[in-house]
């Protein structure tokens, strides 16, 4: 298809532009198809991360290439794969599905601003939103042989790559709501070491704020809603991302969980290991939340130990972690779960992204924003869940600690602590519950609590009648003060506009996600 435009064909007065990234779009006046200018962050994150992803997978490829190039089995073989290496360097080598593309204009600027991309296939269920494809694409100056538009049912487009040697090397999942109805056919349809991109926005859901046995429903797990309901949530999301890829001898890998505004959004690795799917019981946990303190705990389902001759054995976990009551306020627990328990970043994929931005940031109209949350996200450690300090101090019903005595404490009790990047004033640490009330108490002792006004059966009562444990040190340490804090990034983003969040479906002909469900 030529890539020329022939304008006579586009009536643009019925059109409003929209231009992001390197991609304009005709926008409806009518409104077949929508446009959310506040997800222009998700794209942003969501081009960088498959940029830094193709890197790394092109170059994994050519490595194992070299290795067999060291010593061929024949001259034909040896140039078999020097063609093989010659394609990974130096032409356009993977693909990329976008099951649900709407107006295409995520899959245009895939096509304009991701090198080495063989194709992306822009599909959609409704007729509407491929004529508006195909109009962008268009615009754009691309072919369809690069963005090709597929009018399908995301379902049968991914299922068609079963058993075959067509799967895409990018699975991208942007759905209206959730992304559980999809799951299945994507962890098939990716190859091997390939990347899935999820988007869910029903956070109503997996937050806990609502509906909890419909999250179970469509999750595997239930919520808890205290103090971490945004971290519970990617934990959910990727705990339901294995499960499905398990049944396929398959097993995935994360690389970015990021809890955004309204939405959350996971890029993993997918692999097929049936090693690694028996590892995943000992990856799962079900978790423990106070309903009074919010003191937390985690518990494996799965362990896995070593035999004399250096086999694993896998066996279930022990427990439980908690008491029937909690040992620090005697409130009762609620349980949540199953979750991923593992880690929900990867070190290394994080920091070649965050340096991939720096490097690019007028490619990325969100590029401050990005440089913050990726920054926050490379401090984290890895350890399910947070305190908040409104959490802490409401408990207690005592004077707010400054964020910097109390990092202070706990990395002077000698344990490790982070924010988190799905909560303001976040506490993530390896420091057990125990140690975060003496610390609570220490300072209670220098900022008394009045008492007279607490109920005899709150938490702050059987927690302050405690002395602590430990000797709590307050002195200012130097690496309490993070680096994406001194460097003053954005962090944590305000409202971007006025009554903003998700925005309505895109015509009447879809169903609402609790129709689907019911």
């Amino acid at each position: 298809m030529s890539t020329s435009m022939n304008t006579s064909e586009i009536d643009i007065t019925q059109f409003h532009t929209v231009t992001e990234g390197k991609a304009t779009i005709l926008f409806p006046k009518k409104n077949e198809v929508f446009y959310n200018p506040v997800q222009q962050f998700n794209r942003d994150m969501s081009i960088a991360a498959i940029r830094t992803w193709s890197e790394m997978f092109n170059q994994e490829k050519a490595q194992r290439l070299e290795k067999k190039l060291i010593k061929p089995k024949d001259e034909k073989s040896k140039k078999i794969i020097e063609e093989k290496l010659d394609e990974i360097n130096n032409s356009n080598n993977f693909t990329i599905l976008e099951a649900l593309a709407a107006s295409g204009l995520r899959s245009i600027r895939y096509a304009k601003e991701i090198p080495k991309l063989k194709q992306v296939v822009c599909n959609d269920i409704e007729e509407d939103a491929i004529q508006s494809i195909k109009r962008n694409v268009k615009y754009n100056g691309l072919t369809e042989d690069l963005v090709k538009p597929n009018h399908g049912d995301a379902m049968r487009v991914m299922y068609n790559t079963v058993g075959t040697n067509e799967k895409y090397d990018v699975v991208d999942l942007d759905p209206y709501g959730s992304a559980a109805p999809f799951v299945d056919g994507a962890v098939q349809a990716v190859s091997e070491g390939g990347l899935l991109c999820v988007t869910c926005t029903d956070l109503a859901i997996l937050t806990g704020a609502m509906h909890p046995e419909t999250c179970f429903g469509k999750y595997g797990g239930m919520p808890l809603k205290g103090m971490f309901p945004h971290e519970m949530a990617l934990r959910l999301v990727l705990q339901m991302l294995q499960t499905s890829a398990g049944r396929y001898k398959r097993h995935i890998v994360p690389l970015l969980s990021c809890s955004i505004d309204f939405y959350l959004r996971v890029f993993v690795r997918v692999y097929t290991s049936p090693q690694g799917v028996k590892k995943s019981a000992s990856r799962m946990s079900i978790a423990y939340e106070c309903s009074g303190c919010h003191a937390y705990s985690t518990q494996p389902l799965g362990k896995v130990s070593l035999k004399d001759n250096g086999a694993e054995r896998h066996t279930p976990g022990t427990g439980p972690t908690v008491n029937s009551s909690c040992e620090h306020c005697t409130s009762t627990h609620h349980i949540g779960g199953p979750i991923w328990g593992d880690k929900i970043h990867d070190d290394e994929f994080v920091a070649k992204m965050l340096q991939h931005v720096k490097d690019n940031e007028t490619n990325y109209g969100t590029s401050a924003r990005m440089k913050g949350m990726l920054s926050v996200i490379k401090e984290e450690i890895h350890v399910p869940f947070y305190w908040t300090l409104a959490r802490l101090c409401s408990t207690i019903h005592c004077n707010t600690i400054p964020m910097m005595d109390l990092y202070s404490a706990i990395l002077n009790a000698g344990y490790q602590v982070s924010a988190s990047h799905a909560a303001k004033q976040s506490i993530k640490t390896n420091a057990p519950a125990s140690v975060m009330w003496d610390i609570m108490r220490a300072w209670v002792k220098k900022h008394p609590v009045v008492m007279n006004n607490i109920a005899e059966n709150s938490p702050a009562r059987s927690i302050l009648s405690k002395e602590p444990t430990i000797e709590v040190n307050f002195t200012r340490h130097p690496k309490a003060l993070p680096e994406s804090k001194h460097e003053h990034l954005v962090r944590y983003q305000v409202n971007p506009t006025p009554n903003w969040g998700p925005k309505a479906r895109a015509g009447q002909k879809r169903k609402t996600d609790e129709q689907v469900f019911e």
